[in-house]
């Protein structure tokens, strides 16, 4: 493939992350989810809590699909059982690849949920794999003259490529973590356009978490880590000037993710700095934000009272 395949893979692996949280759930065992050469998905005993992708591992192809109808199959991820979605398609002037890894739980209302929040309206979750090989099977016939060739970004304004993954990042004490990140580019486009989004949601519920759930309500409190992140953002970006026309409030955006030991916070391109500055992720420590955390909230349970 071209190496705009390769800035796809691996800017859109590049992973923000949701976790999910359910103090009451008792911890998993102590994993890490690697990707490796085959593809799939491989769970590695570790020492640490956490879940981790290790992007250096992914290869350049990522479509390692059966032929037209793309790859469907099952893993299980630290007890969670998980459905794997792969479908690619490549012509001269258009490209897609979709890879979805989403839970497959006991309860279709629960699992149903969290379907439907990842995916958006963009596929039916019910009728997600026939919806799938619909859509490819589409573009094999719409495209069948130049199916299959390599793509051609820059030889035609037409030019179209697109990438959606779907990645579950965390499992730990009933958390599951994922991203949603999307790559598209134009065919006379300077750079690819991005954006990565982090899910939260309760295994137990399919609801998502937010900050409402995590930090207590309190005016000063939000304050507090608005300013927190903002000079965190200063000092990533080392250059104070840049932030000058960022509000404050903006800092907390709901796009965040935790782990055992921190909170992380993760923007767009451009939502609080230049494009160049990609998408800067600020952490806070678990220690650090203990004061302004709501006592009974999920994420104080996960850290505090485990």
């Amino acid at each position: 493939m071209f190496d705009m395949k390769k800035l796809m893979l691996y800017g859109l692996f590049a992973v923000a992350f949701a976790c999910v949280g359910c103090a009451n759930n008792p911890k998993s065992e102590n994993t890490e989810i690697v990707a490796a050469e085959n593809e799939e998905i491989v769970i590695v005993e570790e020492k640490d809590s956490s879940f981790a992708i290790k992007m250096d591992s992914i290869v350049e192809d990522v479509v390692a699909m059966a032929g037209k109808k793309g790859e469907v199959s099952d893993t299980v991820i630290s007890g969670v059982n998980f459905q794997n979605y792969r479908f690619h398609f490549t012509s001269k002037d258009f490209e897609k690849t979709i890879n979805f890894t989403l839970p497959m739980l006991d309860n279709a209302s629960v699992q149903g949920e969290i379907w439907e929040t990842m995916l958006k309206d963009s596929y039916e979750s019910k009728d997600l794999e026939q919806n799938l090989e619909e859509e490819f099977a589409n573009y094999w016939d719409e495209y069948s003259e130049t199916a299959g060739q390599e793509a051609k970004p820059y030889d035609s304004e037409e030019f179209y490529s697109m990438s959606w993954n779907i990645v579950p990042f965390f499992v730990d004490g009933g958390c599951v973590a994922f991203n949603s990140a999307v790559w598209e580019m134009s065919g006379g486009a300077m750079h690819p356009e991005w954006g990565e989004s982090s899910y939260v949601f309760d295994l137990s519920t399919g609801k998502t978490i937010s900050e409402d759930d995590v930090f207590d309500n309190s005016n000063e409190s939000r304050t507090a880590i608005a300013n927190k992140l903002y000079s965190l953002l200063k000092a990533y970006l080392k250059e104070e000037e840049t932030t000058e026309d960022v509000d404050v409030s903006m800092m907390l955006n709901g796009n965040f993710y935790f782990t055992k030991d921190e909170l992380i916070y993760r923007y767009a391109p451009y939502e609080v700095a230049y494009y160049a500055a990609g998408e800067p992720e600020l952490s806070l420590s678990k220690d650090w934000l203990k004061p302004y955390l709501k006592v009974d909230g999920v994420l104080y349970k996960y850290w505090f009272k485990n």
